[in-house]
């Protein structure tokens, strides 16, 4: 396919791909975004969404996922900062962080559900 010459000056092309050379917050976006494209991580989002914060071993058994499973997934989401622990003796509590990118999921959440219901 042969591009048609574009409308905007070569000046301002040059600028655009100045600014689009370089951008670390679309690449942290895009990192956010992949971590929930998982079907089990979407599923413990929803989950820690209900409860507000659960145990691996708990997670593990409601979502009917290995412990193993759960702790990798809750490592993606945590090196995100999507989601954070605390510990009590040698359990980990899991819950979600205020993060945007949560706000959004929570939202996509309930609409998909809200479609499904319909």
């Amino acid at each position: 396919m042969k591009c048609v010459p574009s409308e905007i000056s070569p000046v301002n092309l040059d600028a655009l791909r100045e600014d689009y050379a370089f951008t670390p917050d679309l690449d942290e976006l895009a990192a956010g975004l992949a971590v929930w494209s998982h079907p089990s991580r979407l599923r413990i989002f929803a989950l820690l969404d209900h409860v507000e914060q659960m145990c691996v071993c708990d997670l593990a058994s409601v979502l009917g996922l290995s412990v193993s499973a759960v702790s990798q997934n809750l490592a993606k989401m945590r090196a995100q900062r999507l989601v954070q622990y605390r510990r009590e003796a040698q359990t980990l509590y899991y819950a979600l962080t205020d993060h945007p990118l949560n706000a959004v999921l929570r939202q996509a959440v309930r609409d998909a559900r809200d479609a499904a219901a319909e």
